[in-house]
C-alpha cells in the first residue's frame, strides 16, 4: 500500500462560483445551487462551505433540512434566525451558531437592517449518527478570540473530536472547527489533520504545513486545502488583523 503524498492547494476567491437569489448573493466553495450530490464534491467532511451577503431586509424565508449540522459564522453586520424548534435568536458579527437539523427542522435567516448588509460563512457537514433530536447552540466568539490573538492562539468553536474541548459542540466525532485572528507580524498554529480547510474572511495569510514543501499565500475569499499530517501553521501577510477559519477533519467522503 502507497502512502498518498503531502497535498496543499490555493483554491483563489476568483474560481468561486456565485449565484444570486432572495436578495443574497452566494459565493460557493463547492458546487451547491442545484447540486443533489453534495458528497460528490466534498473535502473530508465538509459538503458545503458558501461565503453569503445578505442584502438589507434580504435573506431565505423558511426552508426545511435534516440529516445536517448547518454552522454559521458572522463576518459583518447581523441576521435574524427563526425555527420550528422554538429557537429565536439575533446575531451579531463575532457570533457563531450551530443548528443540528435532525430528523428535520424549517428554518430562516433574514437580515434584520434597512440600509447594511450581512456577511456570513455557512458550513455544513453531515452527523455521524442519524435521526437525531434538532438542536441549537450559539456564542458571541469576539471577545476571546481577540484574547487568543493576543496570546497567537485560535479559538476552537466547535469540535466533536474525544479529548477536545467541544465549544458549541457537533454531532460529528471526526471534525472540529477553530477560528483564529492573526495580528500583523504573528502567527498561529492549528493541530494536524488528515483533511484540513482553511478559509480567509479578511486580510492575508502565509500557510504552510510541516510536511508539504511550500507555502501559499491566501487572502481574503480564498481557501486552502489539502491532506498532510503535519501541524499548519498561519503567519500574517498583512498589516491588518486577519481572520481565519479551519476545518480540522479526520474522515472523508
Amino acid at each position: 500500500m502507497t502512502t498518498p503524498q503531502p497535498l496543499m492547494r490555493l483554491y483563489p476567491v476568483r474560481e468561486r462560483s456565485e449565484q444570486r437569489v432572495d436578495g443574497m448573493l452566494g459565493r460557493f466553495s463547492f458546487p451547491f445551487a442545484g447540486n443533489f450530490d453534495l458528497a460528490r464534491y466534498a473535502h473530508g467532511a465538509l459538503l458545503v462551505h458558501n461565503d453569503d451577503i445578505i442584502d438589507p431586509g434580504g435573506g431565505v424565508d423558511p426552508h426545511r433540512h435534516s440529516e445536517m449540522e448547518i454552522v454559521t459564522w458572522v463576518v459583518e453586520g447581523e441576521v435574524r434566525h427563526t425555527d420550528t424548534a422554538g429557537h429565536t435568536a439575533h446575531l451579531t458579527a463575532g457570533t457563531m451558531q450551530r443548528m443540528s437539523a435532525g430528523t428535520g427542522i424549517l428554518h430562516s435567516e433574514l437580515n434584520p437592517s434597512d440600509s447594511d448588509p450581512a456577511r456570513v460563512v455557512q458550513m455544513w457537514v453531515p452527523p455521524d449518527t442519524p435521526r437525531l433530536r434538532p438542536a441549537y447552540a450559539q456564542r458571541h466568539l469576539s471577545d476571546a478570540l481577540d484574547e487568543a490573538a493576543q496570546e497567537g492562539r485560535a479559538v476552537t468553536a466547535l469540535s466533536g473530536r474525544e479529548g477536545e474541548e467541544p465549544g458549541l459542540g457537533i454531532a460529528n466525532h471526526w471534525v472540529a472547527l477553530d477560528i483564529a485572528r492573526v495580528l500583523p507580524g504573528r502567527e498561529v498554529s492549528f493541530a494536524a489533520a488528515p483533511h484540513t480547510h482553511l478559509y480567509v474572511t479578511r486580510g492575508a495569510l502565509e500557510v504552510r504545513a510541516d510536511d508539504v514543501d511550500t507555502s501559499i499565500e491566501a487572502g481574503e475569499g480564498d481557501a486552502v486545502r489539502g491532506s498532510w499530517t503535519g501541524a499548519l501553521t498561519a503567519r500574517s501577510a498583512s498589516d491588518d488583523v486577519t481572520e481565519v477559519l479551519v476545518w480540522r477533519m479526520h474522515a472523508n467522503f
